[in-house]
């Protein structure tokens, strides 16, 4: 994982639209690089492959618009984990599932404020940096449990997560495309099920800073003291199966396994469609939502 500042490279054509961006995010903790035309920054983007860490991109510009630069970008095999950020005018569900399809999930409607700017460019920091550390953590962790056929486990911290996420990713053909996947539905088990942290709220904790401070406080409340998420691994000749089970009550899943316009614009919510669009073959969810089977071909 990157340790220095995070890099935002912005592209938009219009002049006044980058020094307002620049304004926003000048109290923040990262770098800002800006560019107004696309072709150009597509030039860049290729010289300088990995100096990124999310691009705020512009949907309408001259020459190659905002969709085209989303495409080379997510073609490209050392740019396309990087979060692309659509500032745009176009809210039309068809639009927005445009992007979504094109490798967008994250969204700003113009005009925005500064609050707005810096939660989404904070949400898609923090969701990169979470998914190069788990990267970072196969390459470097010591050589994991082998799992022959079938194993079970039970965790209840965030930690537990991220070490049982790397053990179930190395037994799989691709690690690396998994892990995100697994992590998620760890810790969703960890923090929707058992400790029953909702959306608005967990929108709320993400927002300032103190989510995995309220996961720690409630793992030690009398309520959620026993309370722990189960998976089971199985793997055959033709699939692997991971199983996660809490003992929440359930939610309403079907409405998060694919990505959703309207909540585009939010700063939470993506883990599981990203999860079932990039990480699996099939994700498919009990009746009330507290068991989900992730289906990995082999």
């Amino acid at each position: 994982m990157k340790q220095e500042q995070p890099h935002i490279l912005v592209v938009d054509d219009e002049l006044h639209n980058l020094e307002i961006i620049n304004e926003y995010l000048a109290d923040e903790d990262c770098i800002v690089t800006t560019r107004h035309d696309s072709e150009q920054a597509w030039q860049e983007l290729e010289n300088t492959p990995t100096a990124y860490d999310v691009i705020l991109l512009d949907w309408m510009m001259p020459k190659m618009d905002g969709l085209e630069l989303l495409s080379r970008i997510k073609q490209h095999p050392q740019m396309k984990d990087i979060p692309v950020i659509m500032q745009t005018a176009r809210i039309d569900k068809q639009d927005i599932l445009r992007g979504m399809a094109g490798g967008a999930y994250y969204y700003l409607t113009k005009p925005y404020n500064n609050a707005a700017l810096c939660d989404i460019v904070n949400a898609a920091l923090q969701d990169i940096q979470r998914f190069n550390q788990l990267k970072q953590s196969l390459r470097e962790g010591k050589p994991s449990q082998n799992i022959e056929t079938t194993a079970a486990f039970e965790l209840q911290t965030l930690n537990e997560a991220d070490q049982l996420a790397r053990v179930l990713a190395d037994n799989c053909p691709e690690p690396d495309k998994v892990i995100q996947g697994i992590s998620e539905l760890l810790i969703n088990a960890i923090e929707h099920g058992n400790l029953n942290i909702q959306y608005a709220e967990k929108a709320r904790l993400k927002k300032s800073g103190k989510w995995r401070e309220e996961v720690e406080h409630r793992l030690r409340k009398k309520e959620y003291l026993n309370k722990k998420a189960r998976v089971q691994f199985h793997k055959n000749n033709n699939s692997i199966s991971i199983m996660v089970s809490d003992q929440g009550q359930g939610f309403d899943w079907k409405k998060y396994l694919e990505f959703s316009p309207e909540r585009a614009f939010d700063c939470n919510g993506r883990g599981i469609a990203m999860a079932n669009m990039l990480s699996f073959d099939e994700l498919l969810y009990n009746e009330t939502g507290n068991e989900v089977t992730a289906i990995i071909k082999t």
